[in-house]
């Protein structure tokens, strides 16, 4: 039998209640149809749709709306409630898109200036949870063991770096049957990332002298995931297969909406926080869909493209923020050591007589 701490809450009932699990099919089967819709009609009319299910998760992070048709609420009143709202806040910012002043970029195309940002933004949110998780919580014993050691990591990822080589760079096929220009753009990339990565561990495990597990499991886990931005990215510009890489988007908005809920199964998570910061969650996954959508129908660039440069500046923040965010958790669990060091030190000892 498991026991686990009382304040401990697992991913599972949170990411896995009814009514967000019916939410992350609502929202995959919503950015389908939309980008259906924007492939055969007007540009606005698919971005307002985009925009109003976004502004829908933006005003749920709102109490009264939550208590109405949030997520403690059964799905079968929460999904239908919500999409009248979106289709009102639609049908509201194409009527304006329709009115704007000359001059003003239009709906479609605002949508479209955003991806640079809601890019970078995915970067900044899977950041923020893992270092939340590493401040609050214990790395698991698999964490403990790879970011043990700078060595057991460069052997870890020289398994994993090889495995999305051979999945993303040469279709999972043998690399002797591939062209000599691809073997050295893919050896290339494979060296380049396994030395950056090395050099970006090794440096965070000495913050300090000698870092806690908490910074370098954060700094591990963060290194694994520039591994994998990285070489989607690079495949993606390099292949540009649709079908593939649909998939792939998929399965990395169920990861990111995971790992908002993950930064907060450390403890009871205050409802109303966790409200908010699912909410957050799926309306920046909208958005960023939306924009994704736009861009590929404004530019002679396909969609698979359009992800690959997604992907990129999230391994561009990755890289910049990788550093500071490991000092700052470093100093973090050090102030939470001397508090508790110190409480030791200052409590009476209950073991006197009386």
């Amino acid at each position: 039998m498991v026991v686990r701490d009382t304040n401990e809450v697992k991913l599972s009932e949170l990411l896995f209640e009814p009514t967000p699990l019916a939410h992350i099919w609502t929202t995959i089967v919503l950015l389908c149809t939309f980008h259906i819709i924007s492939l055969r009609s007007s540009g606005d009319i698919s971005a307002s749709l985009f925009i109003g299910v976004a502004i829908g998760y933006f005003l749920l992070s709102l109490p009264p709306l939550q208590f109405i048709f949030g997520w403690k609420r059964p799905s079968r009143i929460s999904i239908p409630i919500f999409l009248l709202c979106s289709a009102l806040f639609s049908a509201v910012t194409h009527v304006l898109g329709n009115n704007l002043p000359d001059g003003v970029p239009g709906i479609s195309a605002s949508l479209s200036l955003i991806f640079p940002v809601v890019a970078l933004g995915r970067g900044f949110f899977l950041l923020g949870g893992f270092m939340g998780k590493a401040i609050t919580s214990k790395p698991n014993i698999l964490m403990s063991i790879v970011s043990k050691n700078v060595w057991f990591l460069l052997v870890f990822r020289i398994i994993f770096l090889s495995f999305l080589v051979w999945w993303f760079g040469f279709g999972a096929r043998n690399p002797i049957d591939s062209d000599p220009l691809s073997i050295i753009y893919w050896s290339t990339l494979f060296v380049v990332m396994l030395l950056l990565g090395h050099i970006i561990q090794k440096r965070n495990s000495m913050i300090g002298g000698a870092s806690s597990v908490g910074t370098r499991s954060f700094s591990a886990i963060s290194v694994l995931l520039l591994d994998w931005s990285m070489v989607s990215s690079m495949r993606m510009l390099d292949e540009g297969a649709v079908a593939s890489t649909m998939f792939e988007e998929l399965a990395m908005f169920i990861f990111v909406i995971a790992m908002i809920l993950w930064s907060r199964t450390s403890k009871i998570p205050d409802p109303k926080m966790t409200a908010a910061a699912l909410s957050i969650g799926f309306g920046y996954v909208v958005l960023y869909a939306g924009s994704i959508s736009q861009l590929s129908t404004a530019t002679n660039l396909n969609i698979s493209a359009v992800l690959g440069i997604g992907h990129g500046l999230t391994s561009i923040v990755i890289l910049v923020l990788v550093g500071p965010l490991s000092t700052r958790i470093e100093r973090k669990l050090g102030s939470s050591s001397i508090q508790s060091t110190n409480h030791g030190d200052y409590s009476e000892p209950t073991n006197q007589p009386v």
